[in-house]
């Protein structure tokens, strides 16, 4: 029952349309709509079953009007789908993050002896989605002003399709044994904890969380010196920590190709492979790249010489410390 409401709760109103009915009364075509509901992440429903709301058709009929009205020009239909992927993916992964919050606190009071009936009132009573949906939609806001700045800024300039920027990868050593060694939830509470401490130290220097995949944590920043501040952070902060493995990372820079939100090329490819050569507590990063942040008299770059690097062959490298304030 408590299920039952919050369901309704997240979205109410009656399932009345099919997918063609969504599709007629949006304006649309049915390919576009399905493409449009794949590309947010659901699967095809079946042609007879009368999935969607008004609010669904609300929502396709603002998606249609993106492709066919713009201040800046029409946008296409491909452009638009990748922008409902990207969304789609994200807001994935936020949904995650609140259910899982909502599922400890039903496990919290089914353990307390609260029944089924009581937890669907204080759902229907207690409802928080009106304000988490403005939370939502002001850090989008807020993300995309930042990005225009970070994107719009080169428009002018000669970086067809990348832009330069500096770009790190930070793992925790031994992470794929430990977690063969301890249960689920101790795994969960050890990646949160890393992940916080990541994304606190990224976000106050000044650069930003591209992914996090497992244990390991993608991030970007303008200009080494701010990579290379976020890289020795994280490191030096996982020896201080006696919860969580030692931490590594490698860092790159030079252009970035930007697609969907995820950044690619030869500099990713760099960065990625330089953490996994990395020992415990230690900063990797092209010499050239050291020797630019060494100029700056706030790190101390130490040479290893050329080393051979898994995919892209021999280049020099060097590791990157904090000189004290």
């Amino acid at each position: 029952m408590a299920l039952l409401v919050l369901d309704r709760e997240v979205l109410p109103g009656k399932r009345r349309y099919t997918m063609a009915e969504l599709a007629a009364k949006s304006g649309t075509d049915l390919s576009t709509a399905q493409s449009l509901w794949r590309a947010v992440g659901f699967p095809d429903l079946p042609e007879e079953l009368p999935g969607f709301t008004d609010d669904d058709v609300k929502a396709m009929k603002s998606f249609i009007e993106t492709l066919t009205a713009s201040g800046i020009g029409e946008i296409d239909l491909d452009s638009s789908l990748t922008i409902a992927r990207v969304l789609g993916s994200s807001l994935a992964t936020a949904a995650d993050a609140v259910s899982e919050s909502v599922a400890d606190r039903f496990r919290l009071a089914r353990d307390a002896g609260v029944s089924d009936e009581e937890l669907a009132s204080v759902i229907a009573g207690q409802s928080q989605l009106p304000q988490l949906a403005e939370m939502v939609d002001h850090i989008f806001r807020l993300q995309l002003r930042a990005a225009f700045w970070r994107r719009l800024a080169l428009v002018d300039t000669d970086h067809s399709g990348s832009i330069p920027g500096s770009i790190g990868f930070v793992d925790l050593v031994g992470f794929t044994a430990l977690s063969e060694e301890i249960d689920e939830e101790e795994l969960g509470g050890l990646v949160r904890r890393f992940n916080d401490m990541a994304y606190d130290t990224v976000a106050s220097a000044n650069g930003r969380v591209v992914k996090t995949i497992g244990d390991a944590v993608m991030f970007v920043a303008h200009t080494p010196e701010i990579t290379a501040d976020i890289a020795t952070q994280i490191t030096a902060r996982s020896l201080l920590d006696p919860a969580l493995p030692r931490a590594r990372a490698g860092i790159a820079e030079g252009e970035l190709v930007v697609r969907q939100g995820d950044y690619f090329g030869p500099v990713v490819n760099l960065a990625s492979r330089l953490t996994d050569m990395a020992r415990p507590g230690t900063v990797l990063a092209p010499t050239a790249m050291g020797e630019q942040l060494a100029n700056g008299g706030r790190f101390d770059v130490h040479r290893l010489g050329r080393r051979r690097v898994r995919d892209i062959g021999r280049i020099d490298i060097c590791s990157i410390k904090s000189l004290p304030a």
